[in-house]
């Protein structure tokens, strides 16, 4: 096109004739001379960042530092329209297109709790909108978290933390001081399939108490643990070791919280490996792990037969009461409820040895472990330690008033903690007491109740 003077232009559109403006043509991206028409940006041709704290308090530091260097997203050419004439004092980038697609959510800078969990396409999106520089920050929270001791899934997390939370604080006598099915078997299941998978079994069996659909997967895992037990048990290399001693316990409290008859084969298998637990080597989980075989030893045994009752309860006492004892204060407002409970088993394990011995009744003895046990509140911390106490103290009594006050005892623990042993041992209760006087209730204690009450 040429001028009235002769001079070629260039052809120019009715919007820049009309504003006054030279028009840059089709296909072309017209720029503001600056940042923003006002204010502290008016005439920048590119953002300025604030200086950090620790540049602004340095003596030689410059009056106004180098402004960093902002890289866009999308920095090609595109053709735009403007929408709204107050965007054009942005200097950020070119209004979107009508083709443009809309941006999503993932288009965004992830919060400072997302960048926990951050994929590579997230970081890619980061990278996009600022150079590296600009994410110290965001590197410096990254770089100081540890690393996981395993790739867990959602499912198995689920699983474990229902164990630490609704199964462990149940098969302790204190929860609030230490806690070895949390501290010590949950980390070693983490590093452990075998205990892990045992642990998975366990919290389903009781999730399966409230919840159906957890009862076939519990069935399952425990049937493929068996299994994987009995195939291993023809290598002793694989069979004396922290991970099957572990296992072994953790199945032995699902046997607790389904109340199954088939307790007194996870009870032989434990005790024939404690024989060779010399080949283990020391440590805190094996410390812990003794102890809750002494646990299980200790009121397991009287169940299975009367032979081995009055062996293990013929032992001193303490050796198997290790569990009970915790490294507490002086002063400690559990300390009494311990004592009361050591007490307990050994006045417990008095009836049961009297009844095997004779069968003169035993009421005086029974009374003075009523009047111990109502020392201990049924709702205070520990109170749910003494099933078997309870168990054994009802199956030896005669007196309706003393039956009451066992049974009642165990109700009351029943409903705090929900574990099937509690009630079918007093379901079984009735079937003993038909016996008394024609039979011993510890020489049929097997078939009676085949229950691991405790």
């Amino acid at each position: 096109m040429s001028s009235p003077g002769g001079k070629i232009r260039e052809p120019t559109c009715k919007k820049c004739q009309k504003k006054g403006i030279e028009c840059s043509g089709p296909g072309r991206i017209r720029f503001s001379t600056g940042v923003a028409q006002r204010g502290r940006l008016k005439g920048c041709t590119i953002p300025v960042v604030d200086p950090p704290p620790e540049l602004a308090l340095e003596g030689n530091a410059q009056a106004t530092p180098a402004p960093r260097k902002i890289r866009w997203k999308n920095d090609q050419p595109v053709r735009t329209r403007r929408k709204n004439e107050t965007r054009a004092a942005t200097g950020s980038s070119t209004s979107q297109t009508k083709n443009s697609p809309t941006p999503s959510k993932r288009d965004t800078i992830p919060t400072c709790a997302e960048t926990l969990d951050l994929h590579q396409n997230d970081l890619d999106v980061i990278d996009g909108y600022v150079d590296r520089p600009s994410d110290k920050r965001l590197t410096s929270v990254v770089g100081s978290i540890h690393r996981w001791l395993a790739p867990l899934n959602s499912q198995t997390r689920m699983l474990m933390s229902h164990f630490s939370e609704q199964v462990a604080p149940v098969m302790v006598v204190l929860d609030q001081v230490s806690n070895g099915y949390r501290d010590i078997l949950l980390p070693l299941a983490c590093e452990d399939e075998l205990v892990q998978c045992a642990v998975g079994v366990v919290a389903a069996q009781h999730l399966a108490l409230n919840n159906p659909f957890y009862q076939s997967i519990a069935d399952r895992g425990r049937a493929a643990l068996i299994s994987r037990l009995c195939r291993d048990s023809t290598s002793p290399d694989r069979v004396f070791n922290t991970s099957t001693w572990a296992t072994l316990i953790v199945l032995l409290v699902g046997e607790t919280i389904t109340g199954s008859s088939e307790y007194g084969h996870l009870l032989r298998t434990l005790m024939c490996l404690v024989q060779n637990a010399d080949q283990i080597a020391p440590s805190s989980a094996c410390r812990f792990l003794s102890q809750q075989t002494h646990m299980f030893e200790f009121l397991g045994q009287p169940l299975l037969s009367e032979n081995q009752g009055v062996n293990v309860l013929s032992f001193p006492l303490e050796n198997y009461l290790d569990w009970t004892y915790y490294d507490l204060p002086s002063d400690s407002e559990h300390s009494d409820v311990l004592h009361l409970s050591r007490m307990a088993f050994i006045k417990a394990s008095e009836i049961y040895l009297g009844r095997v011995a004779s069968d003169h009744d035993q009421w005086q003895l029974l009374e003075s472990l009523k009047q111990l046990i109502s020392k201990i509140e049924p709702n205070q911390m520990g109170s749910h330690a003494i099933v078997w106490v309870c168990f054994i103290a009802a199956a030896d009594s005669t007196d309706p008033e003393h039956r009451i006050f066992f049974v009642n005892r165990m109700k009351r623990i029943f409903a705090k903690i929900k574990f099937q042993n509690i009630s079918a041992g007093i379901e079984a209760l009735p079937a003993i007491w038909s016996q008394q006087g024609s039979s011993r209730w510890t020489k049929n204690l097997s078939r009676l109740a085949p229950t691991l009450i405790m």
